[in-house]
């Protein structure tokens, strides 16, 4: 810093003359008031390096059974900033989709309080929280993926099966899976017949051309002898979490098994069903439920037709109401901010019953979706298969039919790819198109 009074003394003296003492004091002063700003920085970094230097950075890995708060707890995060990591994190992060092996990684000041806390559910996508003074602030980093696509195309053979076919040439399980699902629907797979044909579109999202990030059924195809010619398309909404986000056909029927709807019209569990720490007691208890994030006053809807059995509040479920259905189980809806139905009102698939709220044992406004089965024990609500509509109609209806003309489109472009064979041990042929 003294070199650049100096020269700046230098340059005064040329341009001036050394007589001109006010104009020298100025730039005197100058200089002590950047020499005092360059050491207060200098002190800034030392200060910040010195504390990062005595975090204690800590991992732990989700086990079998696990929720965010068990990895937590086993971690020694304290009670208070284990609710404030999961609050800062569930808006973002489906925290019910966790799966075993997934590493969590924290760092602790020398007080034991978290300073950082890191998640990567997979190679490309991290997500991060930094301390600050009203809790933690979410930030998320999104690495480069290319996208595949690959068209599929084959037929049945003597003593196969589709589900086998798929295994077979590599597509991944839970891909297999929604295929057989969404074709089930339409498809009496026990009168197949050997050369009954198929087709395939998905895409893929792979971390440097080779991990398998993600990836999404397109279409799928079933042309047979007996059953006849069926397709699937997937349709998205603009929200990426909307309970209308499935397969359906081109006529925009919901391509599911049961006529059970969501409860919300945004899909996003904050706490699903099963074991877990309370977050406001700190206690192991089993949660009768799922939880669904959603901001208050939000619709709820009926998810099948029924009627009320309960319209109330007590302290622990804030406002709630139960409907009863027609095998004989019942439905629950809790944390209500608004009650829209009485006890014995009918109601139908998807009729407003209330609104989402906070009310009760509640740490910010969600829905708690509770079932019980004809006997009257809770059970699972993702083991009734749900869907948003039995079909699409008015703007939804009108996006499909341009999202189908679009994923025809995109399986012509594919189909112009070389094909190659699958595998060795099939005749299915497979195409790829990169699209980044």
């Amino acid at each position: 810093m003294s070199r650049i009074f100096f020269l700046l003394c230098a340059v005064a003296i040329a341009l001036t003359g050394c007589n001109e003492q006010k104009k020298i004091d100025a730039l005197m002063q100058e200089n002590a008031r950047l020499e005092a700003s360059a050491d207060s920085l200098r002190a800034l970094i030392a200060e910040a390096q010195g504390a990062t230097s005595k975090w204690l950075v800590k991992n732990d890995t989700v086990r079998a059974g696990d929720g965010l708060f068990q990895v937590l707890y086993r971690m020694n995060i304290n009670e208070k900033e284990r609710g404030k990591i999961v609050i800062a994190l569930q808006d973002s992060v489906e925290l019910s989709a966790l799966r075993v092996g997934q590493v969590f990684y924290v760092a602790l000041d020398s007080a034991g309080d978290v300073q950082r806390f890191r998640f990567a559910p997979n190679p490309a996508t991290v997500h991060m929280l930094s301390k600050v003074e009203s809790g933690f602030a979410y930030s998320r980093i999104d690495k480069p993926v290319s996208v595949r696509q690959s068209v599929f195309e084959g037929a049945l053979e003597a003593g196969s099966t589709l589900n086998g076919i798929l295994y077979k040439v590599g597509i991944p399980g839970r891909m297999v899976g929604v295929v057989s699902g969404i074709l089930q629907c339409k498809v009496s797979f026990q009168l197949a017949r050997p050369g009954d044909k198929f087709r395939i579109l998905l895409e893929e999202k792979f971390y440097q051309d080779s991990i398998w990030i993600s990836g999404k059924v397109l279409y799928a195809e079933f042309n047979g002898h007996t059953v006849g010619h069926h397709e699937a398309f997937r349709y998205e909404d603009p929200d990426p979490k909307s309970t209308f986000n499935a397969h359906y056909t081109e006529k925009g029927e919901a391509l599911v098994f049961e006529g059970l709807r969501y409860p919300l019209d945004r899909l996003h569990i904050t706490s699903p069903y099963g074991a877990r720490i309370h977050p406001i007691t700190g206690r192991r208890t089993v949660h009768h439920g799922i939880d669904y994030g959603s901001p208050k006053g939000s619709p709820v809807y009926a998810v099948a037709a029924g009627v009320v059995t309960v319209s109330g509040y007590d302290d622990l479920s804030g406002n709630k109401i139960a409907i009863r259905h027609r095998d004989n189980s019942e439905s629950w809806y809790m944390h209500l901010s608004v009650r829209g139905v009485n006890v014995g009102a009918k109601v139908a698939p998807r009729q407003v019953i209330g609104k989402v709220g906070s009310t009760g044992r509640s740490t910010g406004p969600h829905l708690h979706l509770g079932f019980k089965d004809n006997r009257g024990n809770w059970m699972n609500p993702a083991k009734k298969t749900m869907i948003a509509t039995p079909k699409l109609e008015g703007a939804r209806l009108a996006r499909l039919k341009k999202q189908v003309a679009d994923i025809r489109k995109e399986i012509e472009l594919t189909l112009a790819s070389p094909a190659v064979k699958a595998n060795d041990s099939t005749d299915v042929l497979v195409r790829m198109r990169v699209l980044k």
